[in-house]
Order: C-alpha cells, then sequence, then structure tokens
C-alpha cells in the first residue's frame, strides 16, 4: 500500500464519534448495572459479564478488523462496525436475560471494535505522520468528555426509565454513526491485499518484530494501564475520604479536562519538536506526575485536592503521549496499517483491562498507596518503552 497520504480529508467529528463507541458503551452501562442485576434476578459475576465480554470483544475485534480493512477497504468496516453496535444496543434493550444481553454485547464489541480501528486507520490514510498525530490528538480531546457524560447520563436515565434506556441510546448512538459514515465518509484505503488468516498471522508477526512498532505500542499500551488502573481504584480513595457520588463525578472530571488539555498542547508541540521526543519527554512528566500524587497524598490524605490536582496533571501528560504513540505504531509499517491499528488496539485494551484487575488485586481498593505505586510502575514501564521508541528512531534518522 502507498505511504502517501489520501487527499481527502474525513470529518473529524465522525472518527472521534467512532473511537468513543468503545469508551461510551463501557461508562453508559456501567451506572445499569445493579438495576440490570436485580430486575433479570442475574448473579453478580453474570451481571459484571456484561461489561468485560464487551472488553474482550473489542479487543480481540480489532486483530480482526484492522486486517479486513486492509483487504476490503475501511468504509465497509466502518459501516459493519456502526449497524453491528446499533443492532447491539436493539437487541439488549429487548433481552429478558443476562446470557442474551452478553451475546449482543459481544457484537455490539465487534461493532465497537471495527468502528475504532477504522477511525485510527482512515486517520492513517488521509494525513502524513505529524499530520495525522494532530488529527488524533483532536479526536482523542473530543473523546475525553465521554466518560464524564456516559456516567452521568447512565445513572439519570436508569433513574427515569430503566436500565433498558441506557441501551436504546447506545442504539441510537450506531444509528447515527451508520448514516454519517454512509453520507460523509469516503474510502481511503484504495489499494488491497489479499487477506487469508496465514496472511493476517504473518502481518501480526512481522509488526511484532518491529521494534519501530514494538517500542511504540508498548508505550501507549502501559500508558492506557496508568489510565485504567488509576480508574480501577480511585473510586474507592475519594469514598474513604467521605466523598459522595456527586462530588466525586466533580474531582474525577479533572482527569479529562487534564486529557483534553494534552491533546490540544500536543497539536501546538508537534509544530516546534519531533513526536518521538514529545512522547519520550510526556513520559518522564507523568512519572513525575504520579511521583507528586504519591507527595501530596501522604502529605494531606484526608483532602480531595491531594489526588484532583496530580490526577489533572497526569491527564495532561497522558494526552500528550497516547495519541502519538498510537501514531507512531501504527504508521511503522506502511502497507500493514490496518493490521497495525487492531493490533495497537488490542494492546490498550489488554493492558488496561490488566492494570485495572492488577491494582484492585494487589489491595489498592483498600489502600491508596498501593494503587499509586502500582501507577508508577505503569509509568516507569511506559517511558522505558518511549525511550527505546525515540532512540529506534534516532538510529534510523542516522542510516537514512
Amino acid at each position: 500500500m502507498s505511504s502517501q497520504p489520501s487527499s481527502i480529508k474525513p470529518p473529524i467529528w465522525i472518527l472521534a464519534l467512532g473511537a468513543g463507541l468503545g469508551p461510551f458503551a463501557v461508562t453508559l452501562v456501567a451506572p445499569a448495572i445493579p438495576a440490570l442485576r436485580d430486575d433479570l434476578s442475574a448473579g453478580p459475576n453474570i451481571a459484571q459479564l456484561v461489561l468485560t465480554t464487551l472488553l474482550i470483544s473489542i479487543a480481540l475485534g480489532q486483530l480482526i478488523a484492522g486486517p479486513l480493512s486492509d483487504r476490503f477497504g475501511r468504509r465497509p468496516l466502518f459501516i459493519f462496525g456502526s449497524l453491528a453496535y446499533a443492532v447491539g444496543g436493539i437487541g439488549a434493550s429487548l433481552s429478558h436475560s443476562a446470557t442474551t444481553i452478553i451475546i449482543f454485547r459481544v457484537l455490539q464489541g465487534l461493532g465497537a471494535a471495527a468502528s475504532i480501528a477504522m477511525s485510527r486507520s482512515i486517520v492513517l490514510d488521509s494525513y502524513d505522520r505529524d499530520g495525522a498525530a494532530r488529527a488524533m490528538s483532536s479526536i482523542i480531546a473530543m473523546m475525553a468528555v465521554i466518560p464524564v457524560l456516559g456516567t452521568s447520563l447512565g445513572g439519570v436515565l436508569t433513574e427515569l426509565i430503566g436500565w433498558r434506556g441506557a441501551f436504546l441510546v447506545l442504539a441510537c448512538t450506531g444509528g447515527i454513526l451508520f448514516f454519517c459514515v454512509h453520507t460523509k465518509i469516503k474510502e481511503t484505503h484504495t489499494t488491497r491485499k489479499q487477506t487469508s488468516i496465514k496472511s493476517i498471522m504473518l502481518g501480526y508477526s512481522e509488526l511484532l518484530r518491529s521494534s519501530h512498532f514494538l517500542a511504540a505500542a508498548l508505550t501507549t499500551a502501559f500508558q492506557t494501564g496508568v489510565f485504567f488502573a488509576l480508574m480501577g481504584f480511585i473510586a474507592y480513595s475519594f469514598a474513604r475520604m467521605n466523598i459522595g457520588p456527586a462530588e466525586f463525578g466533580f474531582w474525577m472530571g479533572t482527569t479529562s479536562l487534564g486529557y483534553v488539555l494534552g491533546n490540544l498542547l500536543n497539536k501546538r508541540l508537534l509544530k516546534i519538536y519531533s513526536i518521538e521526543s514529545i512522547t519520550f519527554y510526556g513520559s518522564i512528566a507523568s512519572i513525575l506526575n504520579l511521583a507528586l500524587m504519591w507527595g501530596c497524598y501522604n502529605l494531606d490524605p484526608s483532602n480531595p485536592v491531594s489526588l484532583a490536582l496530580p490526577m489533572f496533571l497526569v491527564g495532561i501528560s497522558n494526552g500528550v503521549i497516547i495519541a502519538n504513540s498510537i501514531i507512531l505504531a501504527s504508521s511503522s509499517i506502511p502497507y500493514l496499517r490496518g493490521s497495525a491499528t487492531g493490533l495497537v488496539g488490542a494492546l490498550q485494551m489488554t493492558s488496561g483491562g490488566v492494570a485495572g484487575t492488577l491494582a484492585v488485586w494487589l489491595g489498592a481498593d483498600q489502600n491508596t498507596n498501593i494503587g499509586i505505586i502500582t501507577l508508577i510502575a505503569f509509568g516507569i514501564a511506559s517511558s522505558l518503552a518511549a525511550l527505546w521508541s525515540y532512540r529506534v528512531q534516532n538510529i534510523h534518522n542516522k542510516r537514512t
């Protein structure tokens, strides 16, 4: 496939909507889980699968959608993804058992996976590397409001019309995206390549052997782990400060605000500095911000600002790192862009799931310091991967 960017520039807000389907499906439904469990007489483990099966489907689905888009094009996979997402929402809203809901959530997760992978692939097709990083920062900045909006809206919907309302809103969202993709998105991948299970596996093998891909992919995966680990335990920390749900939402919003500002800052930095250097120094800033969180919390463990201010700063560094490292990984081998976006997305979801589970398993729900130490460990791993990526690119530049 040609590495030249397409002259077609798709609407960024549509790509942001497609990339945001996964987080929206999690945050909108999460507040409805207790009501769903009670209404359907489902056990707590079964009810939790409504969330976890979605995440697994998103991770695995991206591994499939990426290579298929190299063969059939981005637009057909994007249309399928939005339609599957809508059908999954409708099916879940009409279900009368948790098992049936889980089945439709798998379909919804696969639809979200295709939409996420296609949003990233279309960006790579449409811009050069630095332009793609700026576009990805815009997309992620728009997406940053989704967790706050989804959690708030999900709670209101559950109170007003019950848990089925959340799934109906997801169905409407998928329908809106389907219409927008069908009418506004043109095909950006004009060169096709034959795809088989063997070729897919060979493509992933080539990516995993590429130091350019692996270093950047691990950077974004570990940095995503920082975010998910934080989400896994921070609610318990605020609860120990006697912070209620409404006030918790306010303090939690500082992370999203920082994330938005980080992505906007990244767009400016890319006009001055290289994408590799911004990513590396951003990862160093992330560790310093996490160390600040540990210090502030231990100085005043009963004050919510001791966590909220460092969370804001962590959001900024997180926003600077993730968009850049996604683009670095996804553009590492131009003719495998689709496969690369799928694999880096799967690594992100896997790292995020492991980090969130690990933090709580270690006892972060009972001890905030354990949680912060877990964050620092993932931050250090991300910075080491960013250093690797920085050195690999420098070596490449010297050779060329």
